[in-house]
């Protein structure tokens, strides 16, 4: 059964804010190893440079390479979490209250990250803040202008922002669909129109990599199970369910270790999107971690899923500067042992929960606000 506030909106499904803070970790982890650790073959070609320690803490690092693919579990999420308020429900968008909350919720913060990225620029030797497109960062354009992926260079990961923006402009049209046609047939239609944007990659359309076509079915998958639970339709996913997530993930991984390209990135995408789907219905059934009332393990997720959006803004820079300045400090040398390297993601945390307090949370409040007065002005 959904929980349900005083005001009768519904809650977030704790789950759903756990698993939104593993995915910002798993980045996290994905990240540390190209500015701070000294690398898995480097470490297991030249054992006579290492100590037994660093060699076996090495291993901890064997899932990192995968864990970028986390990105593709916060697309499922956000379908999950835009959709989840309306869905089962025949009201009328109101559009804006939703523009209002759409907006505050990620451009603020996102805004000031482009901000301290240019920072960090600043402290690099081969560019300068005026040579990096700053601008059209800000106009969330970087996808594609002034080239494919151009996001500032001291914080790659802001790629993903113009994408999900892409989302939020579609959905109160693409919900009349979901409302005239129901979820079976509108999910047809999504799943086609990832198929048209993969050919159209496959025929040198790169720029559409990057474009929320070829995310449609994963993010609207997150809107389906979102209507599923919302209206206790969701079922028990069955051992068939769990065999084939777990062929998705091992495909996938074989994927990834086998380096076979940039032309199976779609592969790799679509195997890694559809193993997060069915993990989301696995965890919402199955509920693996227990409540924040009575887990601290939980308590400690949920708090890192409310400050994920930060986490993700804000570390590939942090890491990227601290790397710099590890190197500086030690003849050029990254971290040997992976521990040190697993301690800057807690620096990361750290800094992100300064952010979440200082920028995040505040353009949530306002958000809350600034849409409250919306419905009372509807009334």
């Amino acid at each position: 059964m959904e929980t349900k506030k005083a005001s009768g909106q519904r809650q977030h499904v704790e789950s759903i804010t756990i698993l939104r803070g593993l995915a910002a970790l798993g980045v996290v982890i994905f990240h540390v190893r190209i500015f701070l650790w000294t690398g898995w073959g480097h470490t297991w070609n030249n054992p006579e440079q290492y100590s037994t320690l660093d060699r076996l803490v090495a291993w901890l690092s064997l899932p990192s390479p995968l864990l970028g693919e986390g990105v593709l579990l916060f697309f499922v999420i956000s379908g999950f979490c835009v959709h989840y308020p309306l869905a089962g429900r025949n009201d009328p968008i109101n559009l804006r209250k939703y523009a209002i909350r759409r907006f505050l919720r990620i451009y603020p913060p996102f805004a000031v990250a482009v901000g301290l990225s240019l920072l960090a620029v600043a402290y690099f030797e081969w560019t300068t803040p005026a040579k990096e497109p700053w601008l059209t960062n800000l106009l969330l354009l970087h996808n594609y202008y002034p080239s494919v992926y151009s996001p500032i260079s001291s914080n790659m990961s802001l790629w993903s922002i113009p994408t999900e923006i892409e989302f939020y402009l579609a959905y109160p049209l693409l919900l009349l669909l979901w409302r005239k046609w129901g979820p079976t047939q509108s999910m047809y239609l999504f799943g086609a129109v990832s198929l048209v944007a993969v050919g159209l990659y496959y025929q040198g359309l790169d720029g559409i990599e990057f474009s929320a076509f070829t995310f449609y079915i994963l993010w609207w998958s997150g809107a389906l199970l979102a209507e599923l639970h919302a209206t206790n339709r969701l079922p028990r996913p069955g051992g068939t369910i769990v065999l084939m997530g777990l062929a998705m993930l091992g495909t996938g991984t074989i994927v990834i270790v086998l380096k076979q390209g940039e032309g199976l990135v779609m592969v790799q995408r679509f195997l890694f999107g559809g193993f997060f789907v069915l993990l989301i219905w696995w965890f919402i059934i199955h509920k693996p971690i227990p409540s924040a009332s009575s887990s601290i393990i939980a308590k400690i997720l949920v708090h890192l899923g409310n400050i994920s959006f930060s986490l993700y803004l804000i570390h590939y820079p942090l890491l990227q500067v601290c790397g710099l300045e590890w190197k500086k400090h030690n003849d050029g040398n990254s971290p040997s042992n992976f521990l040190i390297s697993i301690a800057f993601c807690g620096l990361a945390i750290a800094v992100a929960q300064v952010f979440y307090i200082l920028v995040e949370k505040p353009s949530h409040k306002l958000a809350r606000r600034l849409a409250s007065s919306c419905t009372q002005s509807k009334r």
